[in-house]
């Protein structure tokens, strides 16, 4: 992400210390003083993706990181919510689809 958009790496960086809280277009305008609509552009624009479809990668590679670094001496269902997944079948089916396998196997390779 280099040379991105001095609004858009602070929302970035907001986003990848707050992943655990619901994390809403109102938190993203408050903390880069930048309107919604010039929010969304900048996402669309730099990385193809809304903020809502960056908030829900960053959180599935951190579930991914946590699972393979945790194994099972952590509950991934403990991890989904350390990374602010609220609801577990959303996110066992989107980490399937990111990743091609479900969290509990990686869990158990």
């Amino acid at each position: 992400m280099d040379n991105k958009h001095p609004a858009l790496q602070n929302a970035c960086d907001f986003i990848e210390a707050n992943l655990q809280l619901k994390i809403s277009m109102l938190d993203l305008k408050r903390h880069t003083k930048y309107s919604e609509r010039s929010l969304q552009l900048l996402f669309k624009k730099h990385l193809n993706k809304s903020p809502f479809e960056y908030i829900e990668e960053q959180r599935l590679l951190k579930a991914h990181e946590l699972i393979k670094q945790h194994k099972q001496s952590k509950k991934t269902t403990h991890i989904a919510a350390e990374v602010g997944f609220r609801h577990l079948g959303r996110f066992s089916v989107n980490f399937k689809k990111r990743f091609g396998i479900h969290p509990s196997v990686l869990a158990r390779s």
